[in-house]
């Protein structure tokens, strides 16, 4: 694929994101209610919503999602997330960086570690792309260029299938996924784009030494959507369906031991924050709420984080939880 094609492609999905309806399924973590208590027995001051997440201590249990790099507008939103993110003091994730190893050029857009020093960043690249040519050297590559902690690399067959110029060949990927863990530097996350991931599969990867899981469930922005509203003849909604909802994957995905979830897919507020963790999350991400703020400023970012971080506080405050682990312990009340 040309550079060219890779750079009308990103430009089209941020415009896609956010123009278009691209979340088509209601997010399943409105079937559940807080376990409110009328009486916490806290006081509110005391709520500690921080953890240690890749040897940093983070403010609360959020990561912003990849969004985009590679284009003149990524430049100012990656910017901005980064300043954000060094403010908050939570992690960020950069969009796909396939883009760098075709034209060098581009990786100015990724280059955010010298604005948010203190937090870790994770870089980010497609697991389809060992099927192409992509090598552990070329992933060990794109994580110094970034100073990454690590990199997601993500997994998203209906978003290849449906994207007019995807890489459909997902042949033997696991036992290459196997080999790359060993000769990569850095932690490798692996994650999905929306339309979650099966027990099974999550079992999988925990079998091959992958520790850290983004589930994205259905119910947040959907990529395969994403690619169907590019397409010429698209396939109308017959494939908003197929996958599983974020609740479903975190409490099926939660009973494997030992095994780190992250909750992306419809977390649009601190309160669904709250109800990831307590359905088995040890981490939460988003994008999409956070692209018109990125968009704007450092500030309209940071005070974006800060309604999500206030929520969780006041989420944990009426069920009297202190901190995550104790919220985690709690159990979600289902909606009638």
């Amino acid at each position: 694929m040309s550079n060219t094609q890779t750079r009308n492609r990103k430009q089209n999905h941020i415009d896609i994101v956010r123009t278009k309806d691209v979340e088509p399924i209601d997010s399943s973590l409105e079937k559940y209610t807080l376990p409110y208590t009328a009486l916490p027995e806290i006081n509110k001051d005391d709520i500690d919503t921080s953890i240690n997440f890749f040897d940093h201590k983070i403010s609360f249990p959020f990561l912003i999602s990849g969004m985009t790099g590679g284009v003149d507008l990524a430049n100012t939103i990656n910017i901005n997330l980064a300043k954000a993110c060094e403010e908050i003091k939570i992690p960020m994730g950069l969009g796909s960086m396939r883009i760098v190893l075709e034209d060098k050029s581009t990786l100015k857009s990724f280059q955010i570690k010298k604005y948010c020093p203190s937090i870790p960043i994770f870089a980010n690249l497609g697991l389809v792309q060992l099927n192409y040519g992509i090598t552990s050297d070329d992933i060990n590559y794109l994580i110094d260029s970034v100073q990454a902690d690590g990199i997601f690399l993500h997994i998203n067959p209906l978003q290849e299938a449906l994207q007019p110029e995807g890489d459909t060949n997902f042949k033997d990927l696991l036992p290459k996924l196997e080999k790359t863990i060993k000769q990569v530097h850095k932690p490798i996350l692996i994650k999905e784009v929306g339309t979650g991931i099966s027990i099974r599969d999550i079992q999988r990867l925990k079998d091959i030494g992958v520790d850290w899981v983004d589930i994205s469930g259905l119910g947040g922005t959907n990529w395969g959507e994403v690619e169907n509203l590019r397409r010429k003849d698209s396939f109308d909604a017959i494939f908003q369906n197929v996958g599983y909802p974020t609740d479903q994957c975190l409490i099926e995905g939660s009973k494997i031991p030992n095994t780190n979830l992250i909750a992306g897919g419809g977390i649009r507020s601190g309160v669904d924050i709250a109800k990831a963790i307590m359905l088995g999350a040890k981490m939460t991400t988003a994008a999409k709420p956070l692209l018109e703020s990125a968009i704007k400023s450092p500030e309209a970012t940071i005070n974006t984080i800060k309604k999500f971080k206030e929520e969780l506080e006041i989420s944990m405050f009426l069920t009297g939880s202190t901190t995550i682990k104790e919220l985690s312990k709690l159990k979600l009340l289902r909606n009638e």
